[in-house]
Parts: C-alpha cells; structure tokens; sequence
C-alpha cells in the first residue's frame, strides 16, 4: 500500500509538472488551470457559468457544450478573480477592479457600468435569493470610503444605498439576508487600533451600521461572509482565513457571538490549507464545506455536526434545488465542474478543460469575437482543449447574433459528461496544496492594499479572498 501511494504521488507530481511546463501555459497570467465559482442563471435552468484562473466558461444546455470567455472580454486580468452573479433576466455582472462589468447578451459583449459607479473598485457582489432582479455591491469610491450600492432592474442602474460605512472600515464581503433584504452584513477589518476582523451589520439596508467583533479575526486572520440562513437572518456563516488552517464560525444571534464549527486539517509538507467550498443548501437543512485537503464535508445545520462524504476538492460549491454543483481539480477530481444529487457523496462530471469548444460563439463586432479569438490558439493547448467543429471564430465571424448560452451553436457535445467519481484519494490533494497548485484562498483577488488603504499592517494582507457561495 505505501510502495502504491508512493507511486501514485510521483505520477500525480509529475503531471502537475508537465502542466506547469507546458509550451502553452493555459492561462495568460500564467496560473494553475482551474476554477473558482459556478454561478447559475436564473433565467434558464440549463445556463451555468463558471469562473476559471484563464476567463469565463459558458455553458447554455446544462454542460453539453461549453465555450470560453477570456478575461480581456470582461474587463479584467492578472490574477484577479471578480466575483460573478446573475440577475433574475439572465444579465451577467462581474465585479472588478475597475468598476462593474456587465453583458445584458449572455456573455458576449460586455460594458461598464456608468454614473456614480463608474471607474469604483467593487470590493464585492451579491444579487438577492429570492428576488435576483435586486442586489448590492460593496464598493470603495474616490475618497477610499467602503459603500453599499444597490439596483432594483438586473443591474442596469445602481444608488448608494444609505450612508457609507465607518472610514476605518476594510471591507471584504457583503451580503443580504434573504429572510429580510433590510439585513445586511459586511464583513471586513474594523479599523485601528489593530484592525481585528469583524462585521458591520445593518438592519435598515445601510442606513446604520452596527460593528461587531469576532473573536480570533485579526490582520492575520481575515473573515469572509460565507452565507445566510434562509430562514433566519440572525443565523450567519463566516470563513475565518488563516495560517496554517481556516476555521468556519457561525452565529445564532445576528454577530453578537460566535462558535467555530469546523476546522481545516493541519496541512502537511509546509503548505497552508484552504476552506474554499461553504454552500447551504436550498430549504437551509444542511451546510457543505471542503477544500483540497480535507475533502468534502456535510452536516445539519440543526447540530452542525460534520461529516466526511466524498474526497472531491470542493474549490467551490453552489447548492441549487437540482443539486450540489462543485468545482474540482482536473488531475485529482477527473473534472473541473461537477454536481452531485446525494449531497456531495458522487459527482457527475459536467466539465472538462479538454471538453472546451473555444471562443463562445457571437456577433463580429462583439468583444468576445474581437478581444477571444486570437487568444484562444494561445489558450488551447495548455488545458489540452482540442476544439470542437463549427465553434469558436467560424461561427463568430459568421456575424450570427451573440448569446444563447455558447451551448448549442457549437453542436460538438464537448463537455465529455458521463459516469460519477468519487476522485482520488485525500493524499492526492494534500499533494497538490503542498504544491500550491490548488490553493485557491479567496472569492477575488484584490488590488495592492498599499495603494488603497494607508495601514502598512493591511497593506500585507494582499490577494487572498474568499470561495463563492
């Protein structure tokens, strides 16, 4: 058995090796192919995006066929990661560094959204459960004041939502409760002296917020708001990140106290271990946490009392009333998007990096057609992605009109679907976050703290945000 596992380390060190020294590195800002957050379109139960560490991957029939975004497209780069919603008419919007991007086409052309958000830095993004067709951003204006801004029409126009937070406020995540859109929690540092990791909480949608601590967040410790109960606005999840293990805490009584419920293991061979997966599922009974160490865990959200239910790398989680989507590792998990309908004990794979059909298929002048299409040949062989007939700068240059998912003006069934996995074993990846290849710590990466915050002891805290919900 050891003479075996032993093996199968070294095979699995060197194909992330041949990944890593690949002529053609997958992404352009030259990290480890995979993905960190599916979201699902509201609109049509079939479209799911997925953002990955080398742009957006489309689907619009439910994982047949799958076609790329690249970042350029969108409106970002490097090693940013925007958080990615939904609105309730199918409008994507993405929260970046230069303001919010949004495609009112299903992907194809995207702008920036104008007026008093224009040109902001949106810290984070959330559109409401129950109703998509509102959401709230946190976002940091001119002056470095942290904000929440709010829409009421799928993100075509947004207002500052009450008064701006405290000045010496760091934010990090936000959302709204979905029992009760007045509630709303922002998670960040709470200011000097020694900027602790708390919460603001507002229970008249930010026209006053209250702070509140959480015991064991500090500047080396940061907390993000990983969901709601959706019954109770009091009940809220955060995932405390930090070294060498992250901690995910839970309080009963809207932030005023907290309780640690599960703990990452202590990782092995010096690397840092990553609770990157949090998910409730859609009545609120159960709760899904996992990462690349520790594997997949469920409990009952009644006794929170975790269970191990499948080694899947869980780098993200997203639970829908047809099951539990989950981003995977190629090389560990045999996938890199998959659902499960036994709460997370098998997964169907829905898709592969060499299951991608290109460019997503839009109109000529689109910014997919222009700013993709010479990128994808550069793109394609480092995730191994062969193709599909009839896709990517064919179909675009036809001038055929944009959207639809990318699914089926494709018609190559690329996405390779078939039976459940398991994945390997917990070994395999423990092995990958010693390599650093699957820690994906945070939901986006963030701009250098030094530039936006004047506290050299945040400024240290740069690029490592929290996993979707």
């Amino acid at each position: 058995m050891a003479l075996a596992l032993a093996y199968h380390r070294a095979a699995l060190f060197g194909a992330a090796l041949a990944y890593l020294a690949a002529p053609a590195i997958a992404s352009a800002n030259g990290r480890y192919p995979a993905a960190g957050q599916i979201a699902l379109d509201p609109a049509s139960g079939s479209t799911i995006l997925v953002r990955a560490t080398y742009g957006l991957l489309l689907t619009g029939d439910h994982g047949k066929d799958w076609s790329w975004i690249c970042e350029d497209a969108v409106g970002f780069g490097g090693s940013e990661d925007p958080m990615l919603a939904f609105a309730a008419d199918g409008s994507i919007l993405a929260g970046t560094f230069e303001g919010l991007a949004v495609s009112e086409d299903t992907g194809c052309d995207w702008g920036f959204v104008g007026g008093g958000l224009a040109g902001l830095y949106v810290i984070d993004l959330a559109m409401e459960k129950g109703d998509p067709s509102k959401g709230v951003a946190l976002i940091m204006n001119a002056s470095g004041l942290v904000q929440l801004w709010e829409t009421g029409n799928d993100g075509a126009m947004w207002t500052q939502a009450g008064a701006s937070l405290p000045a010496s406020f760091v934010g990090l995540t936000v959302e709204t409760a979905p029992s009760d859109r007045n509630r709303v929690y922002a998670s960040g540092y709470l200011g000097p002296p020694g900027y602790p990791g708390g919460i603001e909480r507002s229970d008249d949608r930010g026209a006053t917020w209250q702070p509140l601590l959480i015991p064991g967040s500090d500047q080396a410790t940061l907390p993000y708001i990983s969901g709601i109960d959706p019954q109770d606005p009091d009940v809220l999840y955060v995932r405390l990140d930090g070294s060498p293990t992250d901690q995910l805490v839970v309080s009963r009584d809207g932030g005023m106290t907290w309780t640690k419920v599960f703990e990452t293991k202590t990782p092995v061979m010096g690397a840092t271990a990553s609770l990157l997966g949090f998910a409730l599922s859609p009545d609120g009974s159960t709760v899904a946490v996992g990462g690349p160490m520790d594997g997949l865990w469920t409990a009952p959200t009644t006794t929170l009392a975790f269970s191990q239910v499948s080694t899947m790398s869980a780098l993200c989680l997203t639970w829908a009333p047809e099951g539990l989507y989950g981003c995977g590792d190629e090389l560990a998990d045999g996938f890199t998007a998959g659902i499960s309908t036994d709460q997370g004990t098998t997964w169907t794979p829905l898709l592969h990096r060499a299951g991608l059909c290109g460019p997503l298929a839009c109109g000529a002048s689109s910014s997919v057609t222009r700013l993709c299409t010479d990128l994808w040949p550069l793109v394609a062989p480092g995730l191994g992605a062969p193709g599909c007939s009839g896709a990517s700068s064919s179909s675009a240059s036809s001038g055929t009109g944009g959207g639809g998912g990318g699914g089926g003006q494709h018609g190559c069934g690329c996405a390779l679907a078939g039976a459940t996995t398991a994945g390997l074993t917990s070994a395999a990846g423990a092995l990958l976050a010693a390599l650093g290849l699957a820690a994906r710590r945070r939901r986006r990466t963030e701009k250098d703290r030094a530039i936006r915050y004047a506290s050299p002891e945040v400024s240290a805290r740069t690029r490592r945000r929290s996993p979707g919900t």
